[in-house]
C-alpha cells in the first residue's frame, strides 16, 4: 500500500484548485499517478473538453500513469459507420486507452504503435477501411522520449512542434477561399454557419482522404493509427531532466506555455474567426450548437 507524501498531496490539491478556478466543464480519462514517481514526472495542469455539449461524444482521450502520459485524438469520422455504437474516432480512442493501460514501461515506440494498430484492426469484422483511427502524442518515462503519430502537437521548453498534414493544409486553403469569396459577393456569415459551403466543397476529398493514410508513395500520404501498417517513421523527441512539456491535440489553434493562455487564444479565434477561414484556416469551423470547432486536450508537465 502506498502512502502519499505531503509534496504529492499538495501537488494534487493544487491541480484540483486549478480546475475549480478555471470554471469550465471538464471531461477526462486518466489513471492515477503513483506517488513514488512524482519527482520524475510532475503534472502541472491538465484539461480536456469536447466540442459538443454531449461529453460522451468526445473523441479526445487523456491517459496518465506512472510510466506514460498520452494525448489520444480520435480522427473525426467522415461516414456514419458505428463501432459498438460509437463513431470511428471515439471507438479507436477508447481501445487505444485500453491498450495503454496494459502497456509495460519498457515497451518501445514501435511495439506500442503495433499494439494500438492491432486493437483498432479488431474493431472491424474484416479488412480495416480507415473509419476508425487515432493520432497520438505520448511521453515514455522509461525511454525519456516523446512519440508522435499524426497531428497532435507539443511545446518542449517553449519551442513548438506541430505535425500538420499537407492534404489538410491544402483543403483548408480551398475551404477558406470558397467562404471568403462568398462573403465578398454578399453571403452572410450566419447562413454559412448553417450551410458551410466551403466544407461542402472539400467534403468529397475529405471522405477520400483515408486513401492516403500510411502511404509513402504520395506527397499527400500521412501517418495515422487506423489498423493498417504504419509505414512512416514515428516522430521522436528526446528529453532531459527538468524539461517542460506541453502535449495537446490539434483542437488548439496555437499552443502556449499555460492552459489559460492557450484557452484565451482559442477564445479569440472563436470570437473573431468562428468559421476558421481567416486567421486560422481549417477544414472545419465552429458548427451551430457546438462549443468549439474540435475536441481539445492539454497537459503540461516536467520530467
Amino acid at each position: 500500500m502506498y502512502i502519499l507524501s505531503q509534496k504529492c498531496i499538495n501537488s494534487i490539491f493544487n491541480i484540483v484548485i486549478l480546475f475549480l478556478d478555471f470554471r469550465q466543464s471538464v471531461s477526462y480519462n486518466t489513471d492515477v499517478i503513483q506517488p513514488e514517481r512524482c519527482k520524475q514526472m510532475h503534472i502541472i495542469e491538465q484539461f480536456i473538453k469536447p466540442k459538443k455539449q454531449n461529453a460522451a461524444l468526445c473523441e479526445d482521450g487523456l491517459f496518465i500513469s506512472e510510466d506514460f502520459i498520452a494525448v489520444v485524438d480520435g480522427v473525426t469520422a467522415k461516414s456514419d459507420r458505428l463501432f459498438d455504437g460509437m463513431a470511428g474516432g471515439r471507438a479507436a480512442m477508447s481501445v487505444t486507452l485500453d491498450v495503454l493501460k496494459e502497456t509495460a514501461a519498457e515497451t518501445t515506440a514501435t511495439e506500442l504503435m503495433h499494439n494500438i494498430n492491432t486493437a483498432i484492426c479488431q474493431l472491424y469484422d474484416g479488412v480495416p477501411t480507415g473509419e476508425a483511427a487515432v493520432c497520438i502524442g505520448i511521453y515514455s518515462r522509461y525511454h525519456r522520449e516523446l512519440w508522435f503519430v499524426g497531428d497532435c502537437q507539443c511545446l518542449i521548453n517553449g519551442t513548438a512542434h506541430t505535425h500538420d498534414k499537407l492534404i489538410d493544409t491544402e483543403l483548408s486553403e480551398i475551404r477558406a477561399k470558397v467562404i471568403n469569396d462568398a462573403i465578398k459577393n454578399g453571403a452572410i456569415e450566419k447562413e454559412i454557419f448553417e450551410n458551410d459551403i466551403g466544407r461542402n466543397k472539400i467534403l468529397p476529398r475529405l471522405k477520400q482522404q483515408h486513401q492516403f493514410a500510411n502511404r509513402t508513395d504520395s506527397p499527400y500520404g500521412y501517418p495515422v493509427l487506423n489498423g493498417t501498417e504504419l509505414k512512416f517513421d514515428i516522430t521522436r523527441y528526446s528529453l532531459e531532466d527538468g524539461d517542460a512539456v506541453v502535449l495537446a491535440s490539434d483542437g488548439y489553434p496555437k499552443l502556449f506555455g499555460s492552459l489559460a493562455e492557450s484557452e484565451k487564444y482559442l477564445e479569440y479565434i472563436l470570437e473573431t474567426d468562428p468559421l476558421c477561414c481567416k486567421q486560422y484556416k481549417s477544414t472545419k469551423g465552429l458548427q451551430k450548437g457546438n462549443l468549439s470547432f474540435d475536441d481539445r486536450t492539454y497537459i503540461k508537465f516536467t520530467v
